[in-house]
């Protein structure tokens, strides 16, 4: 397999379920071509937490909700999120009005999907193409990137954007050198869209790297050239050292 592709894992506890959806994801693939594989299918969210790279790799997850474990899909897609923060996640469920109830935990599934729904397999293929776009999005036109606002279009250089914050529901606001933008959209949305120096330090505070210049242990916090302070979270702070070459 190549590097370049995109890994897919997947956890639902029910077999036929499980071979079900790997089986379909593993012809879709086949027959558009697309650069994608398969890495993991497993029953229970420990052996795919055990099983996930310590770098992120902006996978895809077909996570089961309703996993017979001591922790559910909608816990597991927290735990994803910690290890992988641009990861794409796709709950499957049986229950549809589990739906809103994954959007209270602000893990911004990319999809949902209703296993006995006449569509269910024609939604994989949608959810797979979709990951496909959002892969493909550059950052933005030369170094810009893009927000579609009401009435005009936006184009933010990218080296100017000090850190973004989420500001409401799809709501973001971005803090530059020279200004502050209010836009819509989501952290991990916006994130896809940017190079590595951006990092998700928070589950509120996306901040770009490039313009830190204290970390603080205790608090955790972050205080970029302009003196604006950041949280970050107490888990993320390790990985914001090793992205900032500190051992």
């Amino acid at each position: 397999m190549g590097d370049d592709m995109i890994p897919i894992y997947l956890c639902e506890d029910n077999t036929l379920q499980l071979d079900l959806l790997k089986s379909m994801i593993e012809k879709y693939i086949f027959i558009q071509a697309y650069d994608m594989e398969i890495r993991q299918a497993v029953h229970t969210p420990h052996e795919l937490l055990d099983l996930l790279p310590d770098q992120s790799e902006n996978a895809v997850y077909f996570l089961d909700i309703h996993l017979h474990s001591d922790m559910d899909g909608i816990e597991l897609a927290s735990a994803i999120r910690q290890k992988d923060p641009r990861a794409f996640i796709i709950f499957t469920t049986t229950h549809s009005e589990m739906a809103m109830t994954t959007f209270r935990y602000q893990v911004e599934p990319l999809g949902f999907l209703i296993k006995d729904d006449p569509n269910y397999t024609l939604q994989i293929l949608h959810c797979l193409q979709s990951v496909l776009e959002k892969s493909k999005i550059p950052a933005s036109p030369n170094g810009r990137l893009h927000f579609r606002m009401p009435d005009q279009d936006l184009f933010i250089p990218i080296h100017e954007i000090l850190y973004i914050e989420a500001t409401g529901a799809h709501r973001i606001t971005v803090h530059t050198t020279t200004a502050i933008y209010q836009c819509s959209g989501s952290l991990n949305e916006t994130l896809s869209k940017l190079d590595q120096s951006f990092f998700l330090c928070h589950k509120s505070c996306l901040v770009n790297t490039a313009h830190i210049r204290t970390l603080y242990r205790r608090p955790c916090q972050i205080v970029l050239d302009n003196g604006a302070v950041c949280p970050c979270a107490q888990r993320r702070f390790s990985q914001l050292q090793h992205l900032m070459g500190i051992e």
